[in-house]
């Protein structure tokens, strides 16, 4: 039998993977954003998020995409301001 504290670790060494955001709520604290603006900017938006398999399943994204899918919505708004502008 495992002690206790032991899925607790798991725990704890899965949410320190490098650029590996678990939860929605770790997305929306490096997003400094709500859950409500989180899931609308993953429907209407297309935020780069997936749910991960199982009964309690979890949202799980990486910095590194939502940092690119934050400047790929900010070049494509300056190029439509830019075309309005012409």
């Amino acid at each position: 039998m495992r002690p206790v504290w032991w899925f607790d670790m798991k725990r704890y060494q899965r949410n320190k993977e490098p650029g590996v955001l678990i939860g929605v709520r770790a997305i929306c604290r490096y997003m400094q954003i709500g859950p409500n603006t989180f899931f609308r900017l993953h429907t209407e938006h297309g935020l780069p998020a997936m749910r991960l398999p199982g009964e309690a399943a979890r949202w799980c994204t990486s910095r590194t995409l939502i940092d690119e899918w934050i400047v790929a919505r900010w070049k494509a708004q300056k190029a439509t301001a830019q075309g309005s502008m012409v």
